[in-house]
């Protein structure tokens, strides 16, 4: 196995940190796409709230 540095870069291609790509909108994206049941759960738990 070999080692592999993780870097983030911006659309022009510069460095960036993890936490300017990592948003907290884009985490939800991707945890929304691998773990649908969260939006029905969300979803309900608005209704609840109402």
């Amino acid at each position: 196995m070999s080692f592999k540095i993780i870097s983030n870069r911006d659309k022009d291609g510069n460095f960036i940190a993890a936490n300017e790509a990592w948003t907290r909108e884009k985490i939800e994206e991707l945890m929304d796409k691998y773990y649908p049941k969260r939006i029905e759960k969300r979803e309900k738990e608005k209704k609840d709230k109402k």
